[in-house]
């Protein structure tokens, strides 16, 4: 029992370790950048956090249409709810994206894996050409999110007035 706690002590100071690693390769990479960049990358940053609540908002009202299923049989805006919630997780990713292509970057600060301690290996972090098709990628993810989103969020808001 003994040897497991130190074991996986061992591994979270390794951990700890490689994500200073990270932070320090890219604020290093962060200081060489445009100011105006920089700035668009703390907007994004900031986007990207907001949005992260969207995923929570949209599965809960996603189970309120489940519990109204359930409960009264009117599966009108049923699918169409958890069709939101998978795209409101998307509309967050296409921020990580478009973030990693304007700093040419990947990863960067903004993607929420290298907020905690828990990183198993060293983060390869590359700059370039490589970095921007691989923000594009995961803006391409994103784009079902992009698209349909908004349009969910002012319908909702629209309801409530």
């Amino acid at each position: 029992m003994k040897s497991t706690a130190l074991s996986q002590g061992a591994v979270l100071a390794k951990g700890t370790e490689y994500r200073r690693q990270f932070l320090a390769q890219f604020s290093d990479y962060l200081a060489t950048q445009h100011p105006i960049v920089r700035g668009l990358h703390l907007v994004l940053k900031g986007v990207a956090l907001i949005c992260l609540a969207f995923p929570f908002v949209f599965v809960a009202v996603a189970l309120y249409q489940t519990y109204i299923w359930a409960t009264a049989g009117s599966a009108a805006s049923l699918g169409l709810a958890w069709a939101n919630f998978g795209f409101s997780c998307s509309f967050l990713v296409f921020f990580w994206g478009l973030d990693a292509m304007l700093l040419r970057a990947f990863p960067t600060d903004a993607f929420l894996v290298y907020a905690y301690g828990k990183v198993a290996k060293p983060v390869r972090f590359m700059t370039g050409l490589g970095a921007f098709f691989a923000g594009f990628g995961i803006l391409c993810a994103g784009a079902p999110g992009a698209a349909t989103i908004p349009a969910a969020i002012w319908q909702f808001i629209l309801g409530l007035l």
